[in-house]
């Protein structure tokens, strides 16, 4: 029991520091042995910690079974039984998802006159989870646990649990001025003065001043505007021109000599836009296994950023992803192709919409702000739009990756609607996954809740 009591307080503490779920079960426990223990029941949480990486959730658990009955005797026992699962998930829906589970565990059985002491097992197993909605989902798993002793009982669990997602009965958050800009959430030393846009007619404003007056934009708009200057060739004449990607030699993270300055050209083109942030993407040919290509391309993206920073860009600025083989832009299947595939680029991302607690509502910023990069894209026809969906972290991470989808796609519907062919826009949803800034806060979560904008020449 000493362990027992031992192990229930390291998950606590670990629970405490970073819950992401908790899922009271009940369910049933089937001996192998038939002789031995008999089917009997057993319930108790599980605590759910999210890592959004290879392995989605560790999980913490305790379960119990009371007055368990030893095989044809009137010999009966408690068990206790403590574990640790890695959960790997599988979306299948946008309200299920089925996942896969391993792990290790201990069981302590209290009677010890018994033949069967429990001790260590590791177990494997497979569940389904079905979301009611933000606040609730319906978790059905069956699980094979394993023990290491030889005389102990190995065990199948089925079990029944309500998950209930952590933190997720916030109330909606009352903004009452416009989200933090980008230039504030990154260059916070350098504050913006907030210029109010004037509202006027045509017949009101002077021939001369038109101009001027049609330059006036807000920090969002601006912000738009920069990230389509440094990803468009052509859209500013005063920039370089010269490409903002890498390549590299088979399985090597070396950059290239031809690559040399392109670190320094973006940092002297971004010197003048503060407030846009920076993306390297990582990529592969296809030899190899996924996982190793995986790891390979977002080494590379991380040596693009290393290049970057010593360029002189500010490392919060600059964000990596490794995608693997997963995005070629040519053929795999001559060595031509394979070396366009192993490379780095680096896009440019800016908001273009902040969005409501719990809305997928395109506001009337946003609005605004959808229309300009409609009218700017004419003229550049090779030019796609990725619309990143993001949330707060209100909610289960499977409700807010629907929700984040649904904000995406309304910006590439608005985008659609103002003329831009729906081929040239990707909408993709990111969940909680990627926050501009800590949740802790008002403003940290009415940041997070945006529709980011990331300009792609497929010509490079």
């Amino acid at each position: 029991m000493k362990r027992i009591l031992l192990s229930l307080a390291a998950c606590a503490v670990v629970a405490v520091a970073g819950v992401n779920e908790v899922t009271p079960i009940v369910g049933g426990v089937h001996p192998l042995e038939s002789d031995k223990f008999d089917e009997h029941l057993t319930y108790g949480i599980r605590i759910g910690l999210g890592l959004n990486k290879i392995i989605d959730q560790l999980e913490f658990a305790y379960d119990y079974s009371p007055n368990v009955e030893y095989g044809n005797t009137d010999k009966s026992t408690h068990i206790n039984r403590v574990y640790l699962n890695a959960i790997k998930d599988f979306k299948l829906t946008d309200n299920t998802v089925l996942y896969g589970i391993a792990g290790i565990g201990y069981e302590d059985v209290a009677n010890k006159e018994l033949e069967d002491d429990g001790g260590t097992f590791g177990q494997y197993g497979a569940g389904l989870r079905y979301y009611f909605n933000k606040n609730i989902a319906l978790r059905a798993e069956v699980r094979h646990a394993l023990k290491f002793k030889s005389e102990a009982t190995d065990n199948i669990f089925y079990t029944l649990g309500l998950t209930i997602p952590f933190g997720n009965k916030q109330e909606p958050v009352v903004i009452e001025q416009r989200p933090p800009s980008l230039i504030e959430i990154y260059i916070e030393d350098k504050q913006p003065e907030d210029e109010p846009v004037i509202e006027q007619t045509e017949e009101q404003i002077p021939e001369l001043q038109q101009p001027v007056a049609e330059e006036q934009r807000s920090a969002m708009e601006e912000a738009i505007l920069k990230a389509m200057a440094l990803s468009i060739p052509g859209f500013d004449s005063s920039l370089s021109g010269m490409h903002r990607y890498y390549n590299f030699n088979f399985n090597n993270v070396d950059i290239l000599e031809k690559d040399k300055d392109v670190a320094d050209t973006i940092a002297k083109d971004l010197g003048q836009f503060d407030g846009v942030r920076l993306r390297a993407e990582g990529h592969t040919d296809a030899i190899g296994s996924k996982w190793y290509n995986l790891k390979l391309s977002q080494k590379r993206a991380n040596v693009v950023k290393n290049e970057l920073i010593k360029s002189g860009i500010v490392p919060n600025q600059i964000e990596t992803e490794g995608y693997g083989f997963d995005y070629p832009i040519a053929p795999n299947t001559t060595e031509e192709g394979r070396a366009t595939n192993r490379r780095v680029e680096v896009l440019f991302a800016a908001t273009v919409a902040y969005f409501d607690f719990n809305s997928a509502v395109l506001p009337e910023e946003g609005d605004k702000a959808v229309k300009l990069i409609a009218d700017k894209l004419e003229g550049f026809d090779d030019v796609k739009v990725r619309a990143e969906g993001h949330a707060d972290s209100a909610g289960s991470k499977w409700y807010n990756l629907k929700l984040s989808q649904n904000r995406a796609i309304a910006v590439k519907n608005k985008l659609v609607e103002y003329g831009v062919d729906a081929d040239r826009v990707e909408a993709k949803g990111f969940s909680n996954d990627k926050p501009l800034k800590t949740n802790a806060t008002e403003e940290g979560r009415a940041a997070n809740r945006r529709v980011d904008v990331l300009f792609v020449n497929p010509n490079r």
